[in-house]
């Protein structure tokens, strides 16, 4: 059955308050969660059209209210926010409302435009409006305005005129657009630029809470992004910091930062009275659609009754609801295999984030006993769409891993086979190096060198040409650094933006420790921009607050590059033996146009790990260069280890 607009936005109001204080008489049951539904928010290629009515459809079926359109990658949605959608595109979204509205289903339309958009600006919101009424005209019940992963700070010269900061400038876009989008009968909902516990401003939350409209509820990742519990303190934190009920933006089963495995387990670690102290709960699902069923049907068991909620027993009750009973059998390999949170250790991440010793006969086993699942799968898939989807969805993970395995396996560069395990050989990136005998002046001049030793560094592995090179030598307590890079015309370009352009980034571990795969607020980030037309010797010195999801994630970044986001976000300045190291560090780079070359001087124990990366501009594009074997700059598991000589 449907219902009007009107009706609609007094139920989400009705959600938003539900539960917002407890009876004079006592402490109230624990109530279900007002709001439930799913976000299609990942990075990556969106759903194909067919498989987002697929989930909108299953949403009605389980009673999961709200769908919100959010694809990071719909260029319409985030880079291209100005631009209206074509008619094609357009009338595919048309369909999306028009399912929903059969299903039940509230349509959220999400877009993303605080990357560029200039607030200040009455053309820009205009622009704005025009899009929104465009998406209304189609059916969507709802706007969300995304203002996270953006700069925390103002970017454009006429917003910092004419705001004091964000929070006011983003409180005036939010209450301007509230009022707007309410004489047309549709709800507004925010997810502001600080969004978790684990980063961000909390005085900005604040802020914005108190300048803005209190019934525009805000989206909440919970204590972090990939959060392991949320619960009812958590909820009425953030109730006090935004002064409203938080809307939780649930980043599980989502796996766009881990696209190496699926998340198949039940929701767990949601608070049984968490409906005290939050508006709702919406899921952001897997890049596979259809595999998202088997999590996202246990979010609404605990949705509908949090106070009783079982995930096992959940679990089970969604696999009856979706599959028959061979189909759950054959299924029970892949829920074994991926039933696990992103903090936990999967079977298969030390095939992907290198560091770990890797138990060859157990990953085989497992492997095979994918494989064979599959081939089940397969085999009843003839007569069930439903499960000729999940094997679509399934089978890139089993080919993945078994590719990766096998790879592994044959790179004796890399990896050695040790009985039935398989160790990542760190001890190839140890070097002693030799006491210098010049007298060597860190000025960007190799000329005191004598005739230095330079060896190559890698990308992905392999040493490829023309590539920056590498010296290196002791003197009394210091390391002398020197690296000669090509570069390109286009490089010459400097840019102000931290990362951006040619540079160079060194990260020194501040514990030695040969099997850390995260970086921590101990460890400190040197970065050093390379010479435009004039040398430089600027070094900026950080320690970054990595953990929990941050640490990990990055862990399994090849060739990850720091960036503005990073150091501002994460970054803080060094304390302790690490402030006295980064005092100590001196650099000096200077460029003759067709190269450049740097010498850098840090303070040296008997023993020190670091990481160093240095990036070029390449045809257009960044590519970074490592001293180790492997680049992942913020895994300490592959950094290089230096001894010095007794």
């Amino acid at each position: 059955m449907d219902i009007g607009r009107a009706q609609r936005i007094a139920l989400i109001a009705w959600a938003a308050a539900a539960w917002s204080c407890a009876p004079a008489d006592g402490a109230p049951p624990d109530p279900p969660i007002a709001l439930s539904g799913v976000i299609e928010g990942f990075y990556g290629v969106p759903w194909p059209h067919d498989d987002r009515l697929d989930i909108i459809r299953f949403m009605g079926r389980v009673g999961l209210d709200a769908y919100v359109y959010a694809p990071k990658d719909d260029p319409y949605h985030l880079a291209r926010w100005r631009e209206p959608y074509p008619e094609s595109r357009l009338a595919e979204l048309a369909e999306v409302a028009t399912v929903a509205r059969e299903s039940g289903v509230q349509a959220h339309y999400a877009i993303s435009p605080g990357g560029s958009m200039v607030y200040s600006d009455s053309t820009e919101y205009v622009t704005l409006l025009t899009k929104l009424d465009a998406i209304i005209a189609v059916g969507f019940d709802q706007v969300a305005l995304f203002l996270d992963d953006v700069s925390p700070e103002l970017a454009h010269d006429a917003d910092r005129a004419a705001f004091d900061d964000l929070a006011h400038a983003h409180a005036t876009i939010i209450n301007r657009l509230y009022e707007d989008l309410t004489t047309r009968g549709i709800g507004l909902s925010v997810t502001p630029t600080t969004y978790t516990d684990a980063w961000g401003d909390p005085a900005y939350a604040r802020q914005l809470g108190g300048l803005t409209n209190p019934s525009v509820p805000f989206y909440w990742t919970g204590t972090d992004v990939t959060s392991p519990t949320i619960t009812l303190a958590d909820g009425e934190r953030w109730t006090a910091l935004l002064s409203r009920r938080p809307l939780i933006w649930d980043n599980y089963p989502v796996n766009d930062f881990a696209r190496w495995r699926l998340f198949l387990g039940p929701v767990r670690g949601r608070g049984a009275d968490l409906g005290h102290s939050v508006s709702g709960l919406l899921a952001n699902p897997m890049n596979e659609a259809h595999a998202s069923m088997i999590p996202l049907a246990t979010l609404a068991t605990y949705a509908r009754d949090p106070g009783g909620y079982d995930p096992d027993a959940a679990l089970e009750d969604a696999l009856k609801l979706l599959f028959d009973d061979p189909t759950s059998s054959a299924l029970r390999p892949f829920l074994i295999t991926y039933g696990d949170y992103s903090l936990d250790q999967n079977v298969f991440e030390p095939l992907f984030i290198p560091g770990r010793d890797i138990d060859i006969g157990e990953t085989e086993k497992r492997v095979s006993e994918l494989r064979a699942a599959l081939d089940d799968l397969g085999d009843l898939a003839v007569t069930r769409p439903l499960v000729a989807e999940i094997v679509e969805d399934f089978g890139p993970f089993v080919d993945q891993a078994d590719a990766r395995l096998r790879a592994l396996l044959a790179d004796e560069r890399l990896y050695a086979r040790e009985g039935n395990v398989l160790r990542y050989r760190s001890e190839l990136d140890t070097y002693a190096p030799e006491e210098s005998v010049e007298m060597l002046v860190v000025d960007g001049d190799f000329q005191d060198w004598g005739i230095p030793n330079f060896y190559p560094l890698f990308r992905n592995g392999r040493e490829l040409r023309p590539n920056p090179r590498i010296a290196f030598r002791t003197q009394g307590d210091r390391l002398i650094l020197a690296i000669n890079s090509p570069r390109r015309p286009e490089s010459l370009r400097s840019s102000p933006a931290i990362g951006v352009g040619d540079h160079i980034a060194i990260v020194i571990q501040y514990d030695n420790d040969v099997n850390r795969q995260g970086l921590s607020e101990g460890d400190l980030l040197l970065l050093m921009p390379a010479p435009g037309a004039e040398p430089t010797g600027t070094v900026q010195a950080l320690s970054m607050r990595f953990h929990g999801f941050m640490s990990k994630y990055l862990a399994d970044n090849r060739n990850l590059q720091f960036n503005a986001f990073h150091v501002t976000t994460f970054g803080q300045p060094p304390t302790g033996a690490m402030a006295a190291v980064a005092a100590g560090v001196r650099y000096r780079a200077r460029s003759d146009g067709a190269r450049w070359r740097a010498e850098i001087s840090i303070p040296m124990d008997d023993r020190l790990r670091l990481g160093l990366f240095v990036t070029r501009v390449e045809d257009g594009s960044s590519r970074t260069y490592s001293w180790s074997r492997r680049s992942y700059p913020a895994n300490p598991a592959t950094y290089v280890s230096l001894r010095r000589e007794n």
